[in-house]
């Protein structure tokens, strides 16, 4: 080393002994550890990154900023795109991923995904020519996946394949999470019933063409998981059958329709009477499908919640509110009564068959309150966001009419990038959990 290069060391070795710690050290890992979760390709490199960020960044408010933010998006070549997903039975499911010429990364952009009919067809090559049921509606991310008969919409491996899908389209492009539809037609519009009921949280609304929810309670359908009616509650839906339909008729439908709504679903129902199993109707309808989308973007945050499953390790969500223990408690309230018939020619008949107990609660909050009402649930968790709970103040839960918990909350950077981790989310951050047993 020279004698010039010895004192420049020396130098900077000084200048770094007398720079305060956070400077030299703290936050270039910090970076680091920002850099690799942010833009980490999914949810599961997110969580691996978890760790060292969590150790480096402590500022709750500054962390929130950040994920408020979001990851730098690059530019992509519009047009076509194929995702590919291999789900837990080893199924392979594709994906065409539709991008608009004017797609800019720096503007966020609304996203359609598009369920086709005939699922029941073999995955062969006929199968693969079936057209998606492309709706032309306005500019948007496409997302049209393809479903075949050992991978209809409602198994377990398509709901796999929708949640990493939606990982990745938020990972890959701008998209504006508040503003995420899903529509089908005839088996793609029973598809989307079947998401409304199971996977609300990522969707603004669901809008079901030529469809039939009850299709789900056949026996052969083999539907993953009990269906709830009454969790469509949460989301608006709008919904199209024709009168002369030779499978799903006006007269079959119209009677489901007026039992969620009944259970206080939003619901715009428009009635085709001439029409058949077809989307003939698309020219006359289509300036109010689009009235319907530009009217309802999710509400992250949403004040009051309904959710029910008969599970704890899928399903059980819905927003800030999880499903964690089922179980009956003497204090459960009776009013919460299933959402499950319906009055047809024949009389009062049941939606969906029940074969396992199953769990539900009602929440909704008021400033730092929450009223919730159980049924078949001894452990739910509150998810809370500095969006919408003053973390200075008490935070007080009610369930069944009786105090569960009352007292302060403290935030927590983990918390924050757990649920970031698992939902890549600019909107709904959630910076503390609030575990509640059921008295």
């Amino acid at each position: 080393m020279t004698r010039a290069a010895v004192g420049v060391w020396v130098l900077a070795t000084a200048a770094a002994a007398a720079a305060p710690p956070a400077v030299t050290l703290v936050q270039p890992r910090a970076d680091q550890a920002w850099t690799a979760f942010l833009d980490a390709p999914d949810a599961a490199a997110a969580r691996a990154a978890i760790e060292p960020l969590a150790g480096a960044a402590t500022d709750v408010r500054q962390a929130y900023d950040r994920l408020r933010a979001g990851r730098a998006y690059t530019a992509r070549p519009p047009g076509q795109t194929t995702f590919r997903f291999t789900a837990s039975d080893g199924t392979a499911l594709e994906t065409v991923v539709d991008v608009p010429a004017a797609y800019r990364p720096d503007a966020r952009w609304p996203v359609r995904i598009q369920l086709h009919g005939g699922v029941s067809r073999p995955a062969d090559a006929d199968a693969r020519a079936v057209s998606p049921n492309r709706i032309q509606g306005e500019e948007a991310i496409y997302l049209h996946p393809r479903g075949f008969a050992k991978a209809e919409w409602w198994h377990l491996n398509q709901y796999e394949n929708m949640v990493a899908l939606l990982d990745w389209v938020t990972r890959t492009y701008n998209v504006d999470e508040n503003r995420v539809y899903m529509t089908g037609v005839s088996d793609g519009a029973t598809g989307s019933y079947f998401y409304a009921m199971k996977l609300t949280t990522p969707f603004s609304a669901f809008l079901p063409l030529n469809g039939n929810m009850r299709v789900l309670a056949t026996p052969g359908t083999r539907a993953n998981g009990q269906m709830y009616a009454g969790n469509l509650v949460n989301k608006p839906l709008f919904i199209v059958n024709g009168g002369r339909d030779p499978l799903y008729p006006l007269v079959a439908v119209t009677p489901h329709v007026e039992m969620i709504e009944a259970a206080g679903a939003q619901v715009e129902f428009r009635p085709q009477p001439e029409a058949g199993h077809d989307t003939s109707w698309w020219p006359a309808e289509r300036s109010h499908f689009e009235a319907f989308v530009t009217a309802h973007p999710r509400q992250p945050h949403p004040e009051s919640l309904s959710w029910e499953s008969e599970r704890t390790d899928r399903y059980n969500r819905a927003h800030w509110l999880v499903i964690n223990e089922l179980g009956r408690r003497p204090a459960d309230d009776a009013a919460l009564e299933d959402v499950n018939r319906f009055t047809a020619s024949g009389g009062e008949q049941r939606m969906f068959a029940r074969t396992w107990p199953s769990g539900r609660v009602d929440a909704r909050r008021n400033g730092n309150t929450f009223d919730v009402r159980t049924r078949g649930v001894t452990r739910f968790t509150l998810l809370l966001s500095p969006d919408v709970i003053e973390f200075s103040a008490p935070i007080v839960v009610r369930v069944n009419g009786n105090v569960a918990s009352s007292g302060p909350l403290h935030e927590s950077v983990r918390t924050l990038l757990e649920w970031h981790a698992r939902d890549h989310d600019r909107t709904m951050l959630y910076t503390a959990e609030l575990s509640v047993k059921v008295p």
